[in-house]
């Protein structure tokens, strides 16, 4: 930590800190999806995320020009007002926000004068336990229950842990995903498959739990993840061949089932504010829902 430079300055995040933040995470453990080194480096070009600290915290920031976004500081809860006040005075020439605030963070500038708080609805994080999510249980589930029938139904499949020397298929399986949706003309869809590839290719170095569905002995369905904390797994990534009815259902279960069991909870990230998938994540009934925060001084 003493090698990041002092806040305001900083430098890009590099492969080389997954040590820090492992440890970071395992001494402070995160319930934002956002707060994995796997999230941070697949995305780390998209969002030119830098690091830097200030007394015992470190700080993640999304620099873009003069606009910096700084996560919540990854330290002890009880110098993080602190911490983020003093970024404020340090950094007056930029234009900067405090973004992806969890509400324990947020708290401790509500109602406070200077001081503008306000939800970030759309990177709510959505929280499910993982029983439900496996056992597909009760009236509220009948509809996914049908979905994996039809799934299982129509076509022979197979489940298969993701290893290292399938990661090429999933590779192959994401390029024709991305032809099939246009990636190219559409910039959100083109850095979640640029994310998607950091992470397939640093598959054993990130150290990531995967699943896929072979259908014919071909890849058609991938999902990724890992312990959030330790009652949590997160999942990154799900993408499957959406012509094939149910088969986004079937890889959630069988994925949960074979990756998630020891966890109590599933936290399956945000929305975005996207209608579609807003739906899609309301339709396994969360438990709960991480509340992330915007805090400007004003």
């Amino acid at each position: 930590m003493n090698d990041l430079p002092a806040f305001p300055q900083t430098r890009p995040l590099e492969r080389d800190d997954k040590p820090l933040f492992d440890d970071l995470f395992r001494r402070f453990p995160p319930r934002i999806s956002e707060y994995t080194f796997t999230n941070l480096f697949a995305w780390r070009k998209a969002y030119r995320f830098a690091v830097s600290r200030m007394d015992e915290c470190v700080l993640v920031i999304s620099q873009k020009g003069d606009a910096w976004r700084v996560f919540d500081p990854l330290g002890p809860q009880e110098r993080k007002h602190d911490v983020i006040t003093r970024c404020r005075d340090a950094a007056a020439a930029a234009r900067l926000e405090f973004c992806r605030i969890p509400e324990e963070t947020a708290c401790l500038f509500s109602h406070k004068d200077g001081w503008s708080v306000r939800e970030d609805r759309d990177n709510f994080d959505y929280a499910y336990r993982t029983r439900d999510l496996i056992e597909l249980k009760g009236k509220d589930y009948d509809g996914k229950r049908n979905f994996i029938k039809r799934f299982k139904g129509a076509v022979a499949f197979q489940y298969r842990p993701l290893t290292a020397d399938r990661v090429k298929d999933c590779l192959y399986f994401e390029e024709e995903w991305c032809l099939a949706k246009d990636c190219q003309r559409v910039e959100g869809l083109l850095t979640e498959k640029e994310a998607l590839e950091e992470i397939l290719q640093n598959f054993e170095f990130l150290g990531v739990a995967g699943g896929m569905f072979e259908v014919d002995g071909k890849v058609e369905a991938v999902t990724l993840g890992e312990a959030l904390n330790p009652e949590t797994f997160v999942v990154h990534v799900e993408k499957a061949n959406g012509a094939l009815i149910g088969i986004y259902q079937a890889i959630n279960q069988a994925f949960c089932a074979a990756a998630a069991a020891p966890y109590t909870y599933v936290n399956r990230e945000q929305d975005l504010g996207v209608p579609g998938l807003r739906k899609a994540k309301e339709s396994y009934h969360p438990c709960a829902r991480e509340k992330k925060y915007i805090i400007v001084r004003t």
